[in-house]
């Protein structure tokens, strides 16, 4: 079409906020070929309603790599399949340029703007409930970075949706507090202010949260640490709002420190990594459920979430050990947990609660806040635990292996750990070195169906495998091997890092050898 307009009756949805994508008319995404196409697509957006010349477009596309002859006639050909993939016309051109056609109301990162504005206004009439509803609207179109793929003159708009992005944030916390809802409003400015240090109205705002429930030794050190990172970033003092909120603080009367009731276990000496996990958690409320394999730490990640809750009276059940079972009230940890029909006539109405549930294996059932299953821990986390390289290879970052294999090496003479260490290698010395962690595994296993027991035992012969191997070397259909990985998984001894592929951890592949070894004939995974 060459300038000419033409009447639009199919609605379409662009979303630029993140990867590009493109609903129909009908809701379904369309089919945009990728790559250069999209390139193109995601640049006509970025200009909207106006022309674009074919010089930009193809500065755009060929971005930092040598532009072919024939890039003139390849941009042609992009625009012809966008042309194919999108109804109607809505790429238009005139000799040297192009432009799309967009509707209002049909860019996700124009509708985010328009949902900032009718929330500012909803909080202005204090009208804050409906205000969260419309933030945490715009809040969900974000999906990765705006304008994803594109460079140089994206830049702008690529800060200004960011800054968006970040002021939904604020309000969000604002309305928050508005309600009497300061942990969440926390939670928020935490996150925000340890991404931008320097946005003094964050600091300020959570100040105010740390206030509203009395933790003003809290919001001291906020204000010092924005203080500092002002000073030191900016080479300016804080600002009249964060100013004049560090002064109401410290006119104040301190409230009494309160005092913790707890029977917890002693925190783990050395506690090391998952940091996103800590931070998922500060000021959660509600059911958490906590899951993974035995020696990965879930107690002990339990104990540090407690650690830094705040709440005063906090409660460990060991649901190994007969004992009277307490109605959750403040912070209640419950360990070893089986199945939900456990605990749940435990579970708590007082949304000021916070009940730990802690299993081995994925829980279902539960009303809960948030599920957090502990994984292995990070190359760099667990090389704070130890720096003998061949317990960090075999142990592959499962922190009660290397806590146990580390503490066989204590206060040995660098010589003897050098020897020591070597025997790792060999897989029956590990796993004799590693029989108490191992052992813990062995109740894992026997809760398993017998279908299960087996493909676990089989699969220790390789780290990796899918499907169609675990189908074969069962001697099942792809359905039924499917139900008993999904067993594995629930269990915690199998993760899937991608789509349709499958994993063992080192530690748990030393423990189904073991059983392979003991049990039966070695079989081959077919290939």
């Amino acid at each position: 079409m060459n300038g000419r307009a033409a009447h639009t009756s199919a609605r379409l949805s662009f979303r630029v906020l993140g990867p590009l994508e493109v609903d129909g008319p009908d809701g379904h995404p369309l089919d945009l070929c990728g790559g250069k196409p999209a390139t193109v697509l995601t640049l006509l957006l970025l200009h909207r309603n106006a022309w674009v010349s074919t010089e930009q477009l193809v500065d755009a596309v060929w971005a930092g790599r040598d532009v072919p002859a024939s890039a003139q006639n390849n941009l042609k050909t992009y625009v012809w399949q966008l042309r194919r993939s999108l109804p109607e016309e809505r790429i238009e051109s005139r000799p040297g340029a192009y432009r799309v056609r967009v509707c209002p109301g049909e860019l996700d990162a124009d509708v985010a703007a328009a949902l900032c504005d009718q929330a500012r206004e909803l909080l202005s009439r204090r009208d804050s409930a409906e205000a969260i509803t419309v933030v945490k609207r715009a809040l969900g179109l974000w999906r990765g970075a705006p304008y994803d793929g594109l460079t140089g003159e994206a830049t702008s708009a690529v800060d200004r949706l960011t800054e968006l992005h970040r002021a939904l944030r604020e309000d969000l916390a604002e309305a928050a507090l508005l309600l009497d809802r300061p942990a969440e409003a926390i939670a928020v400015l935490r996150a925000l202010t340890e991404e931008e240090p320097l946005r003094e109205l964050a600091w300020a705002r959570l100040m105010a949260a740390y206030r509203q429930v009395g933790r003003r030794h809290d919001a001291l050190a906020a204000y010092q640490r924005a203080r500092t990172a002002l000073v030191r970033d900016l080479g300016i003092e804080p600002g009249a709002e964060l100013t004049a909120v560090h002064q109401q603080i410290l006119s104040e009367e301190p409230m009494p420190a309160t005092r913790v009731s707890s029977n917890l276990p002693p925190r783990v000496p050395g506690f090391v990594g998952r940091q996103p996990e800590l931070r998922a958690l500060r000021d959660a409320r509600g059911v958490v459920t906590i899951d993974g394999m035995p020696g990965i730490g879930k107690t002990a990640f339990a104990l540090e979430v407690a650690a830094a809750s705040g709440i005063a009276t906090q409660q460990y059940v060991d649901l190994d050990r007969p004992t009277s079972l307490p109605t959750a009230t403040g912070l209640l940890i419950l360990d070893n947990v089986e199945d939900a029909g456990q605990i749940r006539h435990l579970l708590p109405n007082d949304t000021d609660s916070l009940v730990l549930v802690i299993s081995r294996r994925r829980l279902a059932g539960l009303d809960r806040t948030a599920a957090i299953t502990l994984d292995v821990l990070a190359p760099s986390d667990a090389a704070r635990m130890t720096d003998v390289e061949q317990v960090l290879n075999c142990c592959g970052g499962h922190p009660g292996a290397i806590r146990q294999l580390a503490e066989r090496l204590r206060n040995r003479q660098p010589w003897t750990v050098t020897r020591m260490a070597a025997r790792f290698d060999d897989p029956a010395a590990r796993t004799q070195a590693l029989a108490e962690l191992l052992a813990r595994f062995d109740d894992v296993y026997d809760g398993l169906p017998g279908a299960a027991q087996r493909l676990y035992q089989l699969i220790a012969m390789t780290p990796r495998f899918d499907l169609r191997q675990a189908a074969r070397v069962t001697g099942t259909d792809r359905a039924d091997a499917e139900l008993m990985v999904d067993v594995l998984m629930d269990h915690n001894l199998v993760t899937e890092p991608a789509p349709g592929r499958f994993e063992l951890s080192p530690v748990v592949r030393d423990h189904a050898s073991q059983l392979l070894i003991a049990t039966g004939p070695k079989a081959e995974l077919v290939a």
